[in-house]
């Protein structure tokens, strides 16, 4: 044997022996788990458990969507939302034509995140006073949002409908607004749930409230039940009982039609009349621009999708990496992973969504971990992109023991008997390895899972 490998068989040799000890432990010898630990200084896998076979990585892939856009793009690209108006502007200020809002995937557009300057209130003001600056004072035509970027098809097919109406499954449209969320509220009084709140107000749907109240410290299990471009929810599950309001959040079901009706009223509350709202989905409209509008740096979009784990942010990237096709920009990851010599054949690789919500996603730790290797060696900021566990973002209370507790840049991920982490972990002696996690079907309760997981972490920490 060559002597170099055989010493490395030595270096390897406890890790391996642990990684056995790891995998056949009972609370997971039943499931399926899969560890990779990359030296980023020398490329060699310290611990390889089961690493070509693939599994659900949950959340965990939005690391890869992220990524991808950040690359094609760059941390300063900004999207575009164009208002337009077409046909002829009178001399008394008469628009004879529409007033156009056109998009181009911002996923961000309206949302408070970035502060009240990013509002949909904001934008709606913003929009009002550059058609009063362009001499618009009425518009015998419509307000019409045109969506045709990314067509009708808002949300992955394989997402389960339980999760549709709620505010983490939000469509992604080239018009986006207010993250296509909003937020319902319900007050408590005695066994009864009334006064149902909705703001903002969505003029496209109507609820039927089949909640419950379940006991005082029961936490939030209510669902709404509403899929893309439906009018009528169903509110099923229960809330605690307690005294005052209780707040959930749902997916807007068009929320191009919501933004075009919201425009609409804040001209005609301004005096400038309109004939009614359109959506166009299909064919891209044309017309004299008047305002361009310029979204949040995609860095920071990059680092509120990875560290809050945004559904919607990641969607509408896949949208975007695709020119408005969801297979297309599964085929663009697919071609880059294979340029890059990440994927090793057609086998190990396997997307319905962008986001990781599908439970139809499937890919291996070993894929995971080198892209993330490979993103490391080419760009060292990219831990300011990913939680912190015990700090921030997604791991704020995960793996904090006096050893690990700050170590870890990284993304988690968990679903139905699904959890998943990855990301940089820097060791005791200075090392880093980028490493991705995967544990999937397991029946042990998920914090027990967890408890496991923070075992293989502490042992590449350490030895």
């Amino acid at each position: 044997m060559n002597m170099r490998l055989y010493n490395l068989f030595l270096l390897l040799l406890p890790f391996q022996l642990f990684a056995q000890s790891w995998e056949n432990a009972p609370i997971i010898k039943q499931a399926q788990a899969s560890a990779v630990f990359i030296d980023v200084e020398t490329g060699e896998k310290i611990i390889r458990i089961n690493e070509d076979k693939i599994m659900n990585p949950a959340s965990t892939l939005k690391v890869l969507t992220c990524l991808m856009m950040l690359d094609k793009y760059g941390a300063d690209y900004q999207y575009e939302t164009l208002l337009m108006y077409d046909g002829k502007l009178e001399a008394d200020g008469t628009l004879k034509g529409d007033l156009i809002i056109k998009g181009s995937g911002d996923p961000s557009l309206g949302s408070s995140r970035y502060g009240e300057k990013n509002s949909t209130v904001n934008f709606l003001e913003e929009c009002l006073a550059y058609a009063q600056k362009a001499g618009i004072t009425c518009i015998d035509g419509n307000v019409v949002v045109d969506a045709s970027g990314f067509g009708t098809d808002c949300v992955p097919h394989s997402w389960p409908y339980n999760d549709l109406g709620n505010y983490y499954a939000a469509g992604a449209w080239s018009v986006n607004i207010n993250e296509n969320s909003y937020k319902l509220s319900f007050n408590r009084k005695g066994n009864s749930i009334s006064n149902i709140n909705i703001q903002p107000s969505v003029p496209q749907i109507y609820f039927t409230n089949e909640l419950e109240l379940g006991p005082a410290n029961s936490g939030d299990e209510a669902y709404i039940f509403c899929a893309p471009y439906q009018d009528h929810a169903y509110i099923r599950g229960s809330i605690p009982k307690g005294k005052g309001a209780f707040s959930i959040r749902g997916s807007m079901p068009n929320a191009p039609l919501f933004l075009g009706v919201s425009l609409q009223k804040t001209l005609e509350t301004n005096g400038i009349k309109t004939q009614g709202v359109t959506v166009e989905f299909n064919k891209a409209k044309k017309g004299k621009i008047i305002h361009k509008h310029m979204g949040i740096p995609l860095d920071k979009l990059v680092k509120s999708a990875l560290q809050k784990s945004i559904n919607l942010y990641c969607e509408a990237f896949l949208l975007k990496l695709g020119n408005g096709s969801r297979e297309k920009g599964i085929g663009y990851i697919e071609n880059e992973l294979k340029s890059n010599g990440i994927l090793k054949n057609d086998y190990d690789f396997q997307l319905s969504d962008g986001s990781g919500l599908s439970q139809r996603n499937f890919m291996s730790t070993y894929t995971l971990a080198s892209f993330i290797h490979n993103q490391y060696k080419k760009n060292k900021d990219l831990t300011k992109l990913l939680a912190r566990n015990g700090y921030d973002g997604t791991l704020k209370n995960k793996f904090t023991s006096k050893s690990l507790k700050g170590r870890i840049y990284g993304k988690s991920g968990s679903m139905g008997n699904v959890r998943a982490y990855n990301g940089i972990l820097n060791a005791k002696n200075g090392k880093q390895y980028a490493f991705s996690i995967m544990v999937n079907n397991y029946t042990a309760n998920y914090r027990a899972i967890d408890k496991h997981v923070e075992k293989i972490l502490l042992e590449a920490y350490e030895n």
